[in-house]
């Protein structure tokens, strides 16, 4: 170390990585006496509160999964304590604000219902023109439960349906393990199923925290049994490769993660992977960078794709498909077309007011 170390700056960044119940952890075990004492006290209070609101959401979880099943709702949750548990082993090292559960496109609605009758309501007031917008163009919606404050995160699918990814729902609840979470055995992604959902998770949000690269790291040290052929075979089948690659090359930059002489062929073989790993390591030292607009996302986006029909596609639906933000106003039913047209048009007038809000330098 260059100095003593600016803990006022530290402790703020752990919480923005996400990483704060991690960083706790290890300063209690290996160098609480390095640590000062008002700082210390300040993160221990912090990963107390964490823990228990950690334990009082997985309590929810675990009644919600309940309700589900006995309505005939198949679901699995992922994120959240689930991944706190098959990551870490441990409900405590992970911090959370909201649950996240998946449930077969179609069943959205029923199990939305079953939430409404729970106690929750929709973050957002939705006309029917949007309600349908938001089933094509999303994957998930959010519902609140107020006076519990609750947040539950409703998925139908990995990822929007913009991003092209060859996963679809029905695979992913198949493809499943059970783990211990309030004395159940509920079904969870497979560890292979779960590593590409990382590495998808990360590329979409453009690795901008270190968290979901510790995600990786841990969950590929923890198991490892790990079916490397398998998890080969199902970023093929994703057309997720490239986007395996960069969250397996991140870990193993930032975090020193032992991986297969197969698959570090593999990632050598594909030139675009160092560059997009570069960039995103940038972002995570760089405070300074603005929050990456629209074109930059798709930018990075398109070229974590190895497949050129994943690019097109990506292209043509972020562009053309509307989404519930759209429909305003709202056209009638027989010119709801009309919504496909106007979506450029309205990206087009979004990236000139951003352009416009610039600062100038």
């Amino acid at each position: 170390m260059r100095g003593p170390l600016d803990w006022d700056r530290f402790l703020p960044l752990a919480w923005r990585h996400g990483l704060m119940p991690l960083v706790y952890s290890n300063l209690l075990n290996s160098f609480s006496e390095l640590v000062p004492a008002v700082q210390l006290q300040k993160v221990r209070d912090d990963f107390h509160h964490n823990t228990a609101r950690n334990l009082f959401l997985v309590t929810e979880l675990c009644q919600v999964l309940e309700e589900f099943e006995r309505q005939g709702i198949s679901a699995i949750p992922y994120k959240g304590p689930a991944l706190a548990l098959q990551v870490y082993g441990d409900l405590k090292l992970r911090s959370f604000v909201d649950l996240d559960l998946l449930v077969r496109p179609g069943d959205e609605m029923r199990a939305g219902a079953v939430l409404i009758a729970r106690g929750y309501r929709p973050h957002l007031d939705l006309s029917p023109a949007q309600e349908s917008m938001l089933s094509r163009s999303e994957c998930d919606r959010v519902y609140i439960r107020e006076g519990r404050n609750i947040v539950l995160e409703l998925h139908w699918a990995v990822a929007p349906p913009f991003f092209s990814l060859g996963v679809g729902t029905e695979a992913a609840l198949a493809d499943c393990v059970r783990v211990e979470i309030c004395n159940s055995q509920v079904r969870v992604p497979s560890s292979e199923m779960l590593l590409l959902i990382l590495c998808v998770n990360g590329t979409k949000d453009l690795w901008t925290a270190l968290e979901p690269i510790c995600l990786v790291n841990e969950l590929v040290r923890r198991h490892p049994g790990l079916d490397w052929a398998r998890v080969i075979t199902l970023g093929r089948r994703a057309g997720a490769s490239r986007m395996l690659h960069i969250g397996l090359l991140l870990a193993r930059q930032i975090f020193e993660l032992p991986l297969p002489e197969k698959i570090l062929a593999s990632i050598d073989a594909d030139g675009q992977v160092k560059n997009l790993v570069a960039e995103a390591r940038l972002r995570l030292t760089e405070n300074e960078l603005p929050a990456p607009g629209l074109v930059e996302k798709m930018r990075f986006r398109i070229r974590s794709r190895e497949r050129g029909r994943d690019k097109v596609r990506y292209c043509v639906r972020r562009l053309f498909t509307p989404t519930y933000k759209d429909c305003v106003p709202e056209l009638p039913g027989s010119l709801s077309f009309l919504y496909y047209a106007l979506r450029p048009l309205r990206l087009l007038r979004a990236g000139l007011k951003r352009r416009a809000d610039k600062p100038v330098v």
